[in-house]
């Protein structure tokens, strides 16, 4: 989920999953079979912001975790 896909279109779907957000997932494959590419695509930075903070909150999380848990 890292900030690895700066030239090539991001796979929102496959991000989502990835983080275990399942039911966004499937609201945004839903989303994309109803043709709503244009709304998708303009709101497609938020999304990605959106993501690529959760992706750092959750690597935060895990070394303060093994930090604590290393004492």
């Amino acid at each position: 989920m890292r900030d690895d896909h700066q030239g090539a279109k991001r796979d929102i779907q496959l991000e989502l999953k990835a983080l275990r957000l399942n039911g966004m997932a499937a609201a945004w494959a839903e989303l994309k079979a109803q043709g709503g590419d244009s709304t998708l695509n303009s709101s497609r930075w938020l999304i990605e912001h959106l993501l690529q903070a959760e992706d750092v909150d959750r690597v935060m999380r895990s070394i303060a975790h093994q930090i604590v848990g290393a004492d």
